[in-house]
């Protein structure tokens, strides 16, 4: 399985019927509880002073990030996503709150596209390491465009969610999609992201997830 099909499987998993649903969840009850957790160590970092700074959002579904740092001051935010799908119920979305000439849609697997965007000042990766076979090569190109804050969503070692991912992969094999969720090990991620000069200034966990931040040091 290449990456590429991994993530025409992703386009076709995460569909657009999927991603309206999670958006009237949005609308009901407000980001997920691992979301909120990733974002809090931003906000109470930054206070007020958000304010025109750049988001890059990895993976970023129905646009909730986007939404709720835009609300907190971010200048502009580029969100990339593998769906096809997601992206059409985000933008639509984003026309509805009056956000277009401020977010900026690219589809694709953001490790073929990095050459092509910009870095900025938050980078954010929610629910999405699991979600992509090559972990090193995914954060080390994302933190690449990380100049200040770098902060992902992804699930607990535990043998219950070990349990569960290999009942999901058997499934997805099953429907003969090249799809796969993967459990990579928490503290080889940490090493990985302070291998390259960040603290973690925020740690967070719910029964499935754990929520990191992390800050770029000053060189």
């Amino acid at each position: 399985m290449t990456c590429c099909n991994h993530c025409q499987g992703a386009d076709e998993m995460f569909s657009k019927k999927t991603a309206a649903r999670e958006l009237r969840r949005y609308h009901k009850k407000g980001p997920n509880k691992s979301t909120r957790l990733m974002l809090e160590p931003i906000r109470r970092q930054e206070s007020e002073n958000l304010e025109g700074k750049t988001l890059l959002d990895i993976g970023g579904g129905i646009g909730a990030i986007s939404f709720e740092l835009l609300k907190n001051g971010i200048g502009k935010s580029t969100h990339i996503d593998a769906s096809t799908g997601y992206l059409e119920v985000s933008q639509k979305e984003a026309e509805e709150r009056g956000l277009s000439d401020r977010i900026t849609y690219r589809f694709g697997d953001f490790t073929d596209i990095d050459d092509d965007l910009e870095p900025a000042d938050v980078v954010t990766l929610d629910r999405v390491v699991c979600c992509y076979p090559d972990r090193e090569k995914l954060i080390g190109k994302s933190l690449d465009k990380a100049l200040k804050y770098y902060g992902l969503v992804y699930p607990r070692d535990r043998m219950g969610t070990r349990i569960a991912i290999a009942i999901g992969n058997l499934w997805f094999k099953l429907r003969r999609s090249d799809f796969r969720t993967y459990l990579h090990p928490p503290e080889e991620i940490d090493r990985q992201i302070q291998s390259k000069g960040f603290t973690r200034i925020g740690f967070s966990r719910t029964f499935i997830w754990e929520a990191a931040v992390y800050r770029r040091e000053a060189t």
